[in-house]
């Protein structure tokens, strides 16, 4: 078996990686204490535990209990929020508002792994707007949040090399995940019942066959609001999801790399209305394509940087040369830059 060292440096080597490879640790987003200065941090917080997340509200934790996230949101400050709604400026091209999505969520190589309930607990914590993650669905039909098939050794080791769509949803969520030892894999509806009224979420459906499985969660769970797809190609769009149910009731961020041409037939030969968001390589300079081409049509711009090292005026640099969300991996920093491009644009809160 490889050592815990070089396991890490696996994790490490998958850094510049987006949606198809998982991010690697980064001291930047990790949850600060409670007592620090974080601009839309939520006020309350309350216990939860994997595969509970329909169940009663229970009292707020203790800091050290953070890690947890919370079961019930009926209280949730961000309730009805654009942290919560995709009613709210995400899918109006209009707002000036600019967003941040924490890629994985806000973990790190301890207790908080990449997608775990944790990291996405500590994301919301230090107040990202948004939380990707990546979804799999099992060979009973249960979508779970799950990375890579066969699972890695980075991943989960006492899983290692077993595939997702080989598993029952039940054999799946008893997956360690790497290298936590209480931190499980989790099925995607006890997540989404824990993000409602906290964070819009990015599911990266890692196979365009689960498509028509997640849409329909989404729509059983009445998640349209704050949960929405991301597809992997302009192709994807207009082939696949036409002829899915229900396909109409959710919405989609189009990846096109640098494939800038394909905003054209996005904007002008498929005009899904539900397709809000495009993404770019963040090497693309955006700012015309926004303002003449997406912006028109009510498509946003969006961009991920895979980077451990991003800092908070790179990221200002995305806003500011036409992004309107900004995925990253040091999610604090983004928090900061999204704070100071608003601040700077009048928009209260920041």
């Amino acid at each position: 078996m490889r050592s815990t060292a070089s396991i890490a440096s696996f994790l490490i080597a998958l850094a510049l990686a987006a949606c198809d490879s998982p991010a690697t640790a980064n001291p930047d987003s990790v949850a600060p204490p409670l007592d620090a200065p974080v601009l839309d941090s939520p006020s309350a917080r309350d216990s939860w535990s994997p595969g509970d997340a329909r169940d009663a509200a229970q009292e707020a934790p203790t800091p050290e209990d953070l890690s947890v996230p919370p079961k019930d949101i009926v209280s949730s400050p961000d309730a009805g929020s654009y942290r919560s709604s995709l009613a709210v400026c995400w899918t109006d091209a209009t707002c000036q508002r600019v967003m941040a999505i924490a890629h994985g969520g806000a973990w790190d190589l301890g207790q908080k792994p990449y997608d775990s309930d944790a990291a996405i607990a500590a994301a919301y914590a230090i107040g990202v707007d948004g939380v990707k993650i990546d979804v799999r669905v099992t060979k009973d039909d249960v979508p779970v949040i799950a990375h890579s098939s066969p699972i890695e050794i980075y991943e989960s080791i006492d899983c290692f090399n077993k595939k997702i769509e080989e598993m029952t949803a039940a054999q799946v969520v008893k997956c360690h995940r790497f290298p936590s030892t209480t931190e499980t894999f989790q099925r995607l509806d006890d997540v989404l019942s824990y993000l409602r009224g906290k964070m819009v979420t990015q599911l990266c459906v890692k196979r365009p066959e689960d498509y028509g499985r997640t849409i329909a969660e989404i729509q059983a769970l009445k998640a349209e609001d704050f949960a929405f797809i991301e597809l992997g190609s302009t192709s994807d769009l207009q082939n696949i999801i036409p002829t899915l149910p229900g396909s109409s009731a959710v919405w989609y961020l189009v990846n096109v790399e640098t494939n800038v041409a394909e905003v054209d037939t996005i904007v002008g030969t498929i005009k899904n209305p539900r397709a809000f968001m495009v993404e770019f390589d963040p090497s693309v300079a955006v700012a015309s394509i926004t303002s003449t081409k997406l912006h028109p049509a009510n498509v946003r711009s969006f961009t991920y940087d895979s980077s451990l090292t991003a800092s908070v005026q790179q990221i200002v640099a995305y806003f500011n040369g036409g992004y309107d969300v900004v995925s990253a991996q040091t999610a604090a920093n983004a928090v900061q830059a999204r704070i100071q491009v608003n601040q700077a644009r009048g928009i209260s809160p920041p």
